[in-house]
């Protein structure tokens, strides 16, 4: 079982390939991403684990999967289809769905737990 109660050390998170091997597209600063996969993976979901980033700012034109995230550390604020940016921080949980245009513009290094999938029959 991964345990990802808040205040709760998360091990194994690990540096991962750069944000634009993703489909990120890096607009200021020079953010590195770190990920920790507990289930699924990049070709067969849900993908249930940990990402981090540390502070800039990256974009996705059009997000692949639906995901949904807690915030366990740091401060960013997120702008969703180009609406008013909103500030987040750690204990913050939110839904984005598939095809989201997504900034992140990360002011201190966040963590957040997240729960990652397509469109498919989940019963």
């Amino acid at each position: 079982m991964a345990d990802y109660r808040h205040n709760t050390e998360q091990t194994n998170v690990m540096p991962h390939h750069a944000l634009e091997k993703d489909g990120w597209k890096i607009v200021s600063g020079t953010p590195k991403k770190s990920l920790r996969i507990d289930h699924g993976s990049a070709d067969k979901g849900p993908v249930v684990g940990i990402w981090s980033c540390t502070p800039g700012v990256i974009e996705m034109a059009s997000l692949p999967f639906h995901e949904f995230v807690t915030l366990s550390a740091g401060k960013a604020h997120i702008t969703l289809d180009g609406g008013e940016p909103l500030p987040i921080q750690a204990g913050d949980s939110f839904f984005f769905p598939k095809g989201s245009a997504v900034r992140w513009d990360i002011q201190e290094t966040v963590s957040k737990f997240m729960v990652v999938c397509g469109t498919a029959a989940v019963i």
